[in-house]
């Protein structure tokens, strides 16, 4: 089971987001990107994910703090999450690290 584990990957399905962007324009961006450069819930195929903390179980029942979508969305999937495979403290977001250094930033959005 999952007693012992304390993150998880939690995979859903976004039945009430949008299918038909295919260029959006963030707010704090300005300029259009792609769908799939983005984490947004707009997307073609609406199943996401979330790397959730699972807080406890009880009766069943999940309880996890960092879920990203809706009350009543469908759940799809849980899988553990492993630091030694899951973790890519290396991983670069081209656009976003560029973003980034036009304004002072770091890439994870801490000052520099």
């Amino acid at each position: 089971g999952l007693e012992g584990t304390t993150h998880l990957w939690l995979l859903y399905f976004m039945d009430k987001a949008p299918r038909n962007l295919v260029v959006q324009v963030p707010r704090q961006y300005g300029r259009g990107r792609g769908t799939f450069a983005l984490r947004s819930p707009a997307r073609p195929n609406p199943i996401a994910m979330s790397a959730v903390k699972l807080l406890g179980i009880e009766d069943g029942r999940l309880s996890v703090i960092g879920l990203d979508c809706l009350d009543g969305t469908p759940l799809l999937d849980i899988k553990p999450y492993f630091a030694s495979t899951d973790c890519f403290p290396e991983a670069v977001v081209g656009w976003h690290r560029d973003y980034a250094r036009e304004r002072g930033e770091r890439q994870d959005g801490a000052d520099v």
